[in-house]
């Protein structure tokens, strides 16, 4: 479902659609409900869905002198007359739809009706009365008791009379509802000015850390490099960060210098220059990743080879976690110790994500089978098995391909080499393919 909200007369115009709207639909939406019926809009707020902030609608935008406005990084609020809509709307859906919630579409011209009649509390008017000048015929002017030709007519007059009673009664619940709520978690409002620092609030960033439990709350400071509409401010973030950088109000916090000089966090490091070229100082490597690349073509087959490269998660020193970064192994020259510590301190830790000894004989001959890895493909579970330890040999199977591991695909779990023994443990540093299979 979408919702469409009017923001200066607080119309809404509810429209049945697919989660899959594409900026083509949105754009026929936009010409048939509201252009063809409101007239061309001069600024369209959304949230950052794709079909909303693609090339295509920027550019139609600007061919229709609209402004698109979406809303800022984690903050849907700044579209906020249509989060109430929305709710108000489902409101109305919960009370009216039938059992199998199946005709959920043919209830929302009824639900746009009764909104758009409400008296609303910013202007004083029914968003209806402020369009036309004056409020819709809700009712027969007459109120004879002539009777009925059919018991039906009279049955469907009723019920639209008490569905009316019970939208207008459940919509000014809601109202008051979603009030009581805003106003509970609403904070003081804080200006900010350029140049100011700011702490960001960590609750929707996604750091590289294993737990975020006990990640930081809040992190930096950052410095803001703009305002951007009346709650949102630019910051300037790591160029590592591939995101948006515009946040919300509520995800700020004013930066305090600390009070004792022992508080205080050192300035971050000039870095080396080495072969006319700045180095940053690694402070300790975190964690690596495996990943296949596209090599030179072999002159005898005429097909391209394949290449594995090993990329390290860095921690640099005198830097916040906020400036982790993934780097190449070839870009990591100058930091052959650190790489050879890392691989050092996981000596013994688990390497070997499950095993399965169904191949092993009761003289304790034979060879075991691991069971490497497990990802979906084409919609099923495949697992990557790997025969024996002397040599490495391993394929992706779809469990039908390999009936004999049934059983045994139910003890996938993590070991480790203390608990087999290093003789169980398949090829070092080994990591599944992210491609291919």
């Amino acid at each position: 479902m979408l919702v469409i909200v009017d923001h200066f007369f607080k119309a809404i115009i509810p429209i049945a659609c697919k989660t899959t709207l594409s900026s083509e639909g949105w754009a026929k939406i936009l010409r048939d409900e509201v252009y063809a019926k409101y007239g061309m809009p001069v600024t369209v707020i959304s949230d950052r869905g794709p079909q909303f902030v693609s090339k295509f609608l920027q550019d139609l935008y600007k061919m229709l002198d609209i402004k698109g406005n979406a809303s800022t990084a984690f903050h849907p609020q700044t579209d906020g007359q249509t989060e109430c809509a929305n709710q108000e709307v489902e409101k109305y859906l919960r009370i009216f739809i039938n059992f199998q919630q199946t005709d959920w579409p043919e209830w929302l011209p009824l639900a746009a009706f009764q909104h758009n009649n409400r008296v609303h509390s910013a202007t004083g008017k029914s968003p209806f009365f402020i369009n036309f000048g004056r409020n819709p015929r809700v009712a027969p002017d007459s109120h004879s008791h002539a009777p009925l030709r059919t018991p039906a007519s009279e049955a469907f007059k009723a019920t639209m009379k008490h569905i009316h009673d019970e939208t207008k009664t459940a919509l000014e619940k809601v109202a008051v509802q979603m009030k009581n709520q805003y106003d509970k978690k609403r904070k003081a409002t804080v200006e900010y000015q350029i140049g100011d620092k700011v702490w960001l609030d960590t609750t929707n960033l996604h750091l590289a850390r294993p737990k975020k439990k006990l990640d930081d709350k809040r992190i930096s400071p950052f410095l803001i490099l703009e305002k951007c509409g009346l709650s949102a401010y630019k910051l300037k973030l790591p160029a590592t960060w591939k995101i948006y950088p515009v946040f919300n109000e509520t995800l700020l916090t004013p930066y305090v210098a600390p009070t004792f000089a022992n508080q205080k966090q050192d300035p971050p490091p000039p870095p080396n220059i080495i072969n006319d070229e700045e180095q940053y100082e690694i402070d300790t490597i975190l964690d690596h990743k495996l990943h296949k690349v596209c090599g030179p073509k072999d002159p005898k087959t005429g097909k391209y080879t394949t290449n594995t490269v090993t990329d390290y998660l860095v921690a640099w020193k005198g830097y916040g976690t906020e400036e982790n970064k993934w780097t190449k192994e070839s870009e990591l020259e100058n930091a052959k110790e650190a790489i050879a510590e890392y691989w050092e301190s996981r000596k013994d830790t688990i390497t070997v994500q499950a095993i399965v000894v169904d191949n092993i004989k009761a003289d304790g001959s034979g060879s075991p089978t691991f069971i490497l890895n497990s990802r979906m493909k084409d919609g099923n579970v495949q697992f990557q098995v790997q025969q024996g330890t002397d040599f490495v040999i391993t394929s992706w199977y779809f469990e039908h391909e390999i009936p004999h591991l049934s059983e045994l695909i139910k003890d996938y779990y993590w070991v480790s080499r203390e608990e087999f023994g290093e003789e169980y443990r398949p090829v070092d540093r080994y990591a599944p393919e992210e491609e291919g299979g």
